[in-house]
C-alpha cells in the first residue's frame, strides 16, 4: 500500500495551469478583444474557487458543498 500526500496548489500554479489551457483555446479564431480577457477570467475564477474553499465548507447539514479543481476546469 502506498500513501501519497500532495500539498494544495498555490494560486499562481492554478493560474498558470488554467491560463495555459484557456490561452490555447482562445488562440483558435477569437478576436483580440476576447483573447485579452483570458487573464481576468482566470484570476477571477481562481479567486472564486479559493473563497469557496474557505467560506463554504461542507457540514452535516450542507454536505453538498463539495468543490474541487474539476469545478474550475468546467469553467475553463
Amino acid at each position: 500500500m502506498n500513501v501519497l500526500c500532495l500539498p494544495e496548489a498555490s494560486t499562481g500554479t492554478l493560474s498558470t495551469i488554467f491560463g495555459s489551457i484557456l490561452k490555447g483555446f482562445l488562440s483558435n479564431g477569437f478576436s483580440e478583444k476576447v483573447r485579452n480577457l483570458e487573464e481576468a477570467c482566470i484570476n477571477s475564477t481562481v479567486e472564486i474557487y479559493n473563497r469557496i474553499q474557505d467560506e463554504l465548507r461542507p457540514t452535516p447539514s450542507k454536505f453538498h458543498y463539495l468543490f474541487n479543481l474539476r469545478d474550475v476546469s468546467k469553467v475553463v
